[in-house]
């Protein structure tokens, strides 16, 4: 097995990068997209510390959107929230449910191939998920939401998201 080590030099110290969060499982990512989202979501976690999760969902937000683009360009028509469930069971990114209720999209999301902790056990404090920015740029790109979160995120498990209309 080779391991790959690359040193970043911040205020004149030599800091020592990829061997800082741990990885317990052996096994690949099920999936190039699943790979490099959860490269992408613990590379954040490293640099920010406590600060992962709003940087994830900044980032996911405007990978959402660039995904809906995508989507669309290809064909794919989103004319309500079961078009964009349909579209994201398709791409295997998780079991997902979405439901749309008034004010609120409710999304429960199990057997996450996005999640660090899940696919690749890879050991931190606090959360690194995509899915709340990613739901909302997808969502408000294809259906034109202007949408706000709450999350409930219990890694390796079940996660809740309630997306709120504004």
């Amino acid at each position: 097995m080779v391991v790959c080590l690359f040193k970043i030099k911040i205020f004149g110290e030599i800091i020592m990068v990829l061997d800082k969060i741990k990885r317990t499982k052996t096994d690949s990512c099920p999936s190039i997209d699943s790979a490099v989202i959860i490269g992408y979501s613990v590379g954040l976690k490293l640099i920010t510390g406590h600060g992962a999760q709003s940087l994830s969902n900044m980032a996911g937000s405007y990978a959402g959107k660039e995904l809906a683009i995508y989507a669309m360009s290809k064909g794919y028509k989103f004319k309500d929230i079961k078009d964009v469930e349909s579209y994201f069971k398709e791409l295997n990114f998780a079991e997902i449910e979405m439901k749309e209720d008034n004010d609120e999209i409710v999304v429960k999301i199990s057997k996450c191939n996005l999640c660090p902790k899940r696919v690749c056990g890879y050991e931190f404090e606090g959360t690194a998920c995509p899915w709340g920015g990613l739901l909302i740029g997808f969502i408000g790109e294809a259906l034109k939401y202007n949408l706000g979160y709450q999350m409930n995120l219990k890694p390796a498990e079940t996660c809740i998201i309630r997306l709120k209309k504004k």
